[in-house]
């Protein structure tokens, strides 16, 4: 009989050839998740295979049509559809009810193992280091209050999300829903808007006598993981890469260009018909050297986008929710 190696529970258990992966761990009595019943539907059997690949047998049709709406790598195979006719070893994936609802949320997103090329853009109020010194606690309240509200309109109205803010700081995300499209687009058409509803604001702040808020933008494209940062908000993904510290450097290269709106290579490539540029230049970006643009316009209308819903019902019911949808497509 072969042999199944399986972590985290360091546990070895034997299989016969004519049992899948999880009848021989539940035979065992290692209590692996499997919320469909084994029937290669929710994925929650997962496991990965991190030695024996070559003693697995192939994927059944089911679990190729469910690995291939979730990306799963080679090594990474369902409990319910595998046998084996050697040794393997493996680490099961979903171990408790937090990883059932973070597994939630990589089905509602497809953000499992894949980068997604993605458009990045950085916001950030300039000239506001001692923003909390020479303002009231009130003011700073209803100042920025205002300011985020506009902000986050913008970026959703363009279909894009904030996952991230930081002090004056705001970073949002267009692209992230798979087969998404005009990306780097709808991203620049919101920079634009944003400059735009910052000045509105900025009259009306003046009625008020306070003083204007100086915005700069920066947006990349590129690779990212998307990485689900709240379970009861399945559209939240934070991207990480290096695509999030070169955003970041272009946003800065505003004070050394003397703009508002800068936008890399990638970004210029994809909109250059439609785009107004003003000036142009390169930068270095650690041991790189990169391109920028100055965007001060957009000619023609901007991409319509669909409203993105989110989920709000309590996590058990919002999984099996969405299970019976998943289920049905």
């Amino acid at each position: 009989m072969s042999k199944i190696n399986c972590l985290p529970d360091k546990r070895s258990v034997e299989i016969n050839k004519s049992d899948t992966v999880l009848e021989a761990l539940l035979l065992n009595g290692i209590e692996h998740t499997h919320v469909c019943g084994g029937n290669a539907y929710c994925s929650t059997c997962r496991i990965m295979i991190l030695d024996g690949v070559q003693n697995c047998s192939p994927p059944t049709s089911a679990e190729r049509a469910l690995a291939k709406k979730l990306d799963f790598p080679v090594h990474v195979r369902l409990a319910c559809q595998t046998k084996v006719t050697g040794d393997v070893s493996i680490r099961r994936m979903v171990i408790d009810n937090e990883d059932i609802d973070i597994l939630e949320g990589q089905l509602a997103t497809g953000a499992v193992n894949s980068d997604r090329n993605v458009a990045l853009l950085v916001a950030t109020i300039r000239g506001s280091t001692n923003f909390d010194e020479v303002n009231f606690h009130y003011d700073i309240v209803y100042i920025m209050s205002r300011y985020f509200h506009r902000v986050q309109k913008v970026v959703g109205q363009y279909g894009g999300i904030i996952p991230n803010v930081m002090g004056v700081r705001v970073m949002a995300v267009f692209g992230f829903e798979k087969n998404s499209s005009q990306a780097a687009e709808r991203a620049v058409w919101a920079g634009l808007e944003l400059l735009k509803t910052i000045a509105e604001l900025n009259v009306f702040l003046k009625k008020l006598s306070y003083n204007p808020l100086n915005m700069s933008i920066g947006i990349h494209y590129g690779a990212a993981v998307l990485i689900p940062i709240d379970p009861s908000k399945l559209n939240v993904l934070t991207p990480l890469g290096d695509i999030v510290n070169s955003v970041g450097r272009i946003e800065a290269a505003n004070q050394e260009v003397g703009s508002d709106l800068l936008i890399s290579e990638s970004v210029y490539n994809q909109v250059k018909d439609k785009a107004i540029i003003n000036r142009n230049g390169n930068f270095s970006l650690g041991k790189n050297e990169f391109k920028v643009y100055e965007v001060t316009g957009m000619q023609g209308n901007p991409p319509k986008v669909a409203k993105v819903q989110e989920s709000t019902a309590p996590a058990p019911k919002r999984f099996m929710s969405f299970l019976q949808k998943f289920l049905s497509k």
